[in-house]
């Protein structure tokens, strides 16, 4: 039944858009629209051009993209957020590290990026991530061994910074438990 494989995803999907917005009650919304959008449309969800897994993920993906289109339309820097990108992370050495590191993967070209996060985060075949990205295997493939050589590299180097703000404690701690949450969906399927 279409809920119930729904509802079974609903773990992955909500690592997924984590992932992509570093911001727990940002990424529940955007994985309440999309499925909200998923459960309208089903009807239209064709088995034989897809998994449903991946169905999804495209439809989480896409509303991270459309919500990101619309805060530039309307953004407009306050207090807090000016002084939320100025405040250096105080953490620990590797809540540093991994700091960088999301720094670094959140600077790639979103193709890159996105190809990355399904394939090194969320565990997808390169096929996979081809149906949700619409494009080839080979094209995923390429977007990731891209995307690792440049992360890495900017990662390592010592003149690169970033100039991604770097988040508070929590939604860095949200990203690491997203991680091991999909290891351990992984792990157990």
């Amino acid at each position: 039944m279409f809920s119930d494989r729904l509802e079974n995803l609903l773990p992955d999907l909500r690592a997924y858009a984590r992932v992509l917005c570093a911001d727990v009650t940002r990424a529940d919304d955007i994985v309440q629209n999309a499925c909200l959008k998923a459960w309208k449309n089903r009807a239209d969800f064709d088995e034989s051009k897809g998994a449903l897994k991946g169905w999804l993920f495209r439809i989480v993906r896409n509303e991270f993209y459309s919500q990101v289109r619309a805060e530039r339309v309307r953004a407009a820097d306050t207090l807090d957020q000016v002084e939320h990108e100025l405040v250096a992370d105080g953490g620990l050495e590797p809540r540093q590290i991994l700091s960088r590191m999301l720094s670094a993967v959140a600077s790639l070209k979103d193709a890159q990026r996105d190809a990355f996060l399904l394939v090194a985060a969320a565990g997808f075949t390169y096929e996979e991530a081809g149906d949700v990205l619409g494009c080839s295997a080979g094209t995923v493939k390429s977007r990731v061994s891209r995307a690792r050589e440049i992360a890495f590299g900017r990662f390592n180097s010592d003149y690169w910074s970033s100039d991604a703000p770097v988040g508070s404690s929590e939604p860095l701690d949200d990203l690491h438990d997203a991680l091991d949450k999909i290891q351990s969906v992984k792990r157990a399927a």
